[in-house]
């Protein structure tokens, strides 16, 4: 097996009955769509903000309406997981209401935006990698199950976890990751310029943020508006958290 068709996934979309011609604008949102998953899982994945792979196109046969995206990097095993983990995260998506390993909300956002072309003159999308033998057709499902995924519920309240990565690119929100000690998942938690000095001054430290909390549909946390955080003492600690109004006691311990 060559190193281009382990780095290589393809798309394929199919007219509706009676149509000859896949609109130009679905193709072109089926492609920026998967190409964005790919980013995104990668960026989960490699803890990158930036991310490191490169998609290219290294095959496109327009009769078909099919393209091959192929990682030109060389990154290569990066680039295998990334396009494994796409195509198992979209299969799973197509059958349950269950957030992917790896699929941040812009991942899902995406893949519930290229399963909705099939009610836009596109009958079929087909994912697919020959040399990791995976492939499947996306359906209107897919968006169905999303939606759920991602009906979210507000509420202040509290985070508390280890503070892993700070990004402040120009242009962009500041947000810092927490790993919830709860659900042991990432919450990305957006903050003012004022906090700045305390988070980059509690960077790999365990926190405890306060603010507007957005949860998933079984109440796991994804993002926290940010109005106050304090870092926490590495020795054995006895805490109190928030989440839906219910206030938890819960005891951590540091290692020396």
């Amino acid at each position: 097996m060559s190193t281009n068709e382990v780095n290589r996934i393809t798309l394929k979309l199919e007219t509706q009955p009676g149509q000859d011609l896949i609109p130009a604008n679905s193709f072109k949102i089926a492609i920026d769509e998967l190409t964005t998953i790919l980013h995104e899982v990668e960026l989960e994945i490699s803890q990158n903000k930036r991310g490191s792979l490169k998609w290219g196109v290294a095959d496109l046969s327009v009769g078909s309406a099919t393209i091959s995206l192929e990682n030109v990097s060389d990154e290569i095993e990066l680039g295998q997981k990334s396009t494994i983990s796409s195509i198992e995260g979209l299969q799973l998506l197509n059958s349950h209401k269950i957030r992917p390993e790896y699929f941040n909300d812009n991942a899902l956002e995406s893949a519930q935006r290229l399963a909705r072309l099939t009610s836009d003159g596109v009958s079929k999308i087909n994912v697919f990698s020959h040399a990791h033998n995976l492939q499947l057709y996306v359906t209107e499902q897919i968006a169905v199950n999303i939606a759920d995924i991602l009906e979210h519920i507000e509420y202040l309240g509290s985070v508390e976890g280890s503070l892993e990565l700070i990004s402040g690119r120009d242009g962009y929100a500041l947000f810092f990751r927490v790993r919830d000690v709860v659900s042991g998942k990432v919450v990305r938690c957006f903050f003012p310029e004022n906090i700045l000095d305390d988070a980059l001054n509690a960077f790999r430290k365990r926190v405890i943020v306060y603010g507007l909390i957005k949860s998933d549909n079984i109440g796991n946390p994804r993002t926290i508006r940010v109005q106050n955080m304090e870092t926490l003492l590495t020795e054995h600690l006895g805490t109190e958290f928030s989440r839906r109004g219910v206030t938890y006691k819960a005891n951590f311990y540091g290692s020396n």
